[in-house]
């Protein structure tokens, strides 16, 4: 998945998001196309239409200058009606590069309606041939378009509508869905059985929340941006949903280091877990704070870890703790905490929670110390068997959905068609305070009032430690004095990005020991 826009790609390209990109809703977006007219910006909707098919065919005399031959798939809607102008323009006498059109629809086109009826009727009259999904051939073509559905799909694909997806994925060949792959939901990110796997995916008048997270990150492909000239104001005019994070601003909150400065002022991060057998997950944790730039980390751990943890990383400060009151002068020194990698959900790592709690509760109530903390893994599993709510803003947590769900007493732990992950961080907000991490593909935070979305990282992050990973970099973050807000963005895009560093190594055979190096070349930018 790349970032929203592509350098090389003009028409997708527009300098009002090159720090900023905010993503609407599916009914947000119509609201934008239909004020575009409403406000005379365009003379009607089918002026949309057209350069919505403009931009399109733009992108494939880019990306596919050498192609001689085009599918175009349409159904209904206005998502047919933009196959149709795309197919007519492409078709036009004179027109580089020339290209050969089949257009096939999956329905009788005579049924079409509105601006996708009067697509349809100009391509007619340029010449144009309409040929049936069973007089469809993908063989000799070079690419093929997806315009079968737009934004307002709501239920599952069914019939010639459900072949005829399985069928354009089935074809080997690159595809280009127009505005949004057929069968995603362009709010959740999730499918309805099934979905268009495009290649690239041309997406209009404003991003689409659900494109950038769940399944939506592994069917849209290279995500490329149009606005078809919306005007400025009416991106301030209309509510967006999220934000999509980016690198460069995102770094520029990275701390700095003063030429004098000893490791005190770089911060002092306590981590604890790791119950028997679980010493790799504070290990890991540790070492990606240190790399992500705290002056001193101690880790809080049974006894048996000791060796293991020192041997393997001496610049770690290992204590074994049989007792929460083992914490207390640890507890006094450190600037931040992280709890949860490898804690165990035993009694052991319940004594331990406990007391933690019973420090930010405090800290909440008056005026004592701050301390900041992020609460990962089996932590969190404790706080969900026994309900504790910490009514405290300075916390970070950081649930995949497994934990979510169990947050959430969901009575599933597998996400499904109807899964919502906007409104799973929403309700862990609701009912738990603080900042929220939603991991995943397509990482979303929770800021405020605010959702933000992580474009960055790779399925060859889907390994063991990569968790505790990111609790350690959040940590050493929270350690450095940054912000419960700014130390969550940076820590899942520090993340992410390093991930997609080691990536270029392969993404198969991954281990999180990968990312440790990048961590430290991003930290130094």
């Amino acid at each position: 998945m790349s970032d929203i826009q592509s350098e090389s790609d003009s028409a997708s390209t527009d300098n009002r998001y090159d720090y900023v990109k905010y993503c609407y809703s599916a009914k947000a977006v119509r609201e934008l196309d239909y004020l575009m007219v409403e406000q005379g910006y365009v003379d009607n909707s089918y002026e949309l239409m057209n350069r919505a098919a403009q931009a399109m065919l733009d992108f494939i005399s880019r990306c596919y200058s050498r192609i001689h031959h085009i599918t175009i798939v349409c159904g209904a809607g206005n998502n047919a009606g933009d196959g149709y102008v795309l197919a007519r323009l492409a078709n036009q006498e004179g027109k580089e590069p020339h290209l050969k059109v089949q257009l096939v629809s999956i329905i009788d086109p005579e049924k079409l309606s509105g601006d996708a009826n009067h697509a349809y009727q100009d391509w007619l009259e340029s010449g144009g041939t309409v040929h049936s999904i069973e007089e469809a051939s993908f063989t000799a073509t070079d690419l093929i378009i997806d315009a079968l559905i737009g934004t307002g799909l709501n239920r599952a694909l069914e019939d010639e509508w459900y072949d005829t997806v399985k069928m354009i994925n089935n074809s080997s060949k690159p595809v280009v869905s127009v505005d949004i792959p057929s069968g995603l939901s362009a709010d959740t990110g999730s499918t309805h059985g099934i979905a268009v796997q495009a290649t690239h995916t041309i997406t209009f008048i404003a991003q689409k929340m659900g494109m950038y997270t769940a399944k939506a990150r592994h069917y849209c492909g290279e995500i490329h941006f149009a606005s078809l000239d919306v005007a400025d104001s009416l991106y301030s005019d209309i509510k967006h949903s999220a934000t999509l994070m980016e690198w460069t601003n995102i770094a520029q909150h990275l701390p700095c280091r003063s030429p004098t400065s000893h490791k005190g002022d770089n911060g002092h991060l306590l981590i604890i877990g790791g119950d028997y057998g679980m010493s790799g997950a504070c290990r890991i944790a540790g070492e990606a704070a240190l790399r992500a730039g705290a002056g001193l980390v101690s880790i809080a751990t049974r006894k048996d870890n000791i060796n293991a943890v020192n041997s393997a990383r001496p610049e770690l400060m290992v204590h074994g703790i049989e007792t929460a009151k083992d914490l207390e002068p640890l507890l006094k020194r450190a600037t931040a905490i992280a709890i949860g990698p490898g804690l165990g959900t035993e009694q052991w790592g319940m004594a331990l929670l406990d007391r933690v709690i019973k420090l930010l509760k405090l800290q909440s109530e008056n005026d004592a110390k701050k301390v900041t903390c992020v609460i990962d893994a089996d932590a969190l599993n404790l706080m969900a068997q026994h309900n504790f709510v910490i009514h405290n803003p300075d916390i970070i947590y950081t649930p995949h959905f497994g934990e979510a769900s169990r947050l959430l007493h969901y009575s599933t732990e597998t996400p499904s068609v109807e899964t919502d992950r906007f409104k799973m961080i929403r309700d862990l907000k609701e009912k738990y305070y603080g900042i929220f991490i939603l991991k995943g593909a397509g990482t979303l935070v929770n800021l405020n009032n605010s959702i933000s979305i992580c474009p960055y990282g790779n399925e060859g992050m889907a390994s063991a430690g990569m968790g505790d990973c990111l609790t350690g970099i959040i940590g050493a973050l929270l350690a450095q004095k940054l912000s419960t807000s700014d130390a969550a963005q940076l820590g899942v895009c520090l993340h992410a990005k390093a991930g997609d560093m080691a990536s270029l190594e392969g993404k198969k055979g991954m281990i999180v020991s990968d990312l440790l190096p990048k961590i430290r070349q991003l930290t130094n930018v």
